[in-house]
């Protein structure tokens, strides 16, 4: 079980999880991102921080701490990155940018497949919702350490997707059908090690998505997008659900 999260921002960032650090890593990279486990927003700034082998404080805030991210960046909103100036930032794709211009080459590839990506996020994103909100609550993590969490959590996803936890649990073989089904979209994707493992700016719209997905037991990945996720987890050095899988 991880450690109840702390109060204060002066305390927030005692005991939390860090990446390891590079060789040589300068002071002005040691910054910290405010982040939960889940969110796949939070995993597209998290990418920056592994594809360029920074070392950088992960600091995983109470899913209900609606008042620290509001003092932060005047917003509920995560990721949020404390650079090493002090400074404040949001906006997942804003930081993983920022992270990567910071580093030297430049090591994120253009977006090639905006509408195809676009367009299966649109068909996956019900049944996705449907299958993995209801597991987080139950998968010990980070964000979810108090049962103030918990409701605060659950009370506004079941809004979202209309339906309660228990039902979207109990349609489960659905809603796998149905997402399962959308995975054929997503055909043409090679996974890194057949393109010289690059990375692009697609890739930040599709892994954090498929990741999440890993935390539903026994759902059904085809061969390409098996390899996509085991070589993007190393690659990136976020952990896939795999191994707490529901």
């Amino acid at each position: 079980m991880f450690p109840a999260q702390s109060r204060t921002l002066a305390q927030l960032t005692a005991g939390v999880l860090r990446t390891e650090p590079s060789a040589g890593a300068s002071k002005e990279l040691r910054m910290k991102l405010y982040l939960f486990d889940h969110c796949p927003y939070c995993i597209k700034a998290q990418m920056a921080i592994g594809i360029n082998r920074l070392y950088i404080e992960l600091v995983y805030l109470d899913n209900d701490d609606v008042r620290h991210r509001e003092a932060m960046v005047g917003r509920n909103t995560v990721p949020i990155l404390e650079k090493y100036n002090g400074n404040w930032m949001a906006e997942s794709l804003d930081i993983a940018r920022y992270l990567d211009e910071y580093c030297e080459p430049v090591r994120i590839d253009d977006s090639h497949k905006k509408e195809e990506v676009a367009e299966w996020l649109d068909h996956i994103q019900k049944p996705m919702n449907c299958l993995t909100m209801p597991r987080f609550v139950k998968m010990d993590l980070p964000e979810f350490q108090t049962p103030s969490a918990i409701r605060w959590y659950t009370s506004n996803k079941e809004a979202m997707i209309e339906c309660s936890f228990e039902d979207a649990m109990r349609y489960t073989d659905r809603y796998k059908g149905h997402a399962e089904a959308t995975l054929s979209m997503l055909d043409w994707l090679k996974p890194p090690a057949e393109r010289n493992n690059v990375i692009g700016w697609d890739d930040f719209e599709i892994f954090p998505f498929l990741r999440n997905l890993t935390c539903v037991k026994d759902f059904k990945f085809p061969a390409n997008l098996e390899q996509y996720l085991d070589q993007m987890s190393k690659l990136t050095r976020i952990p896939l659900y795999q191994d707490r899988a529901i």
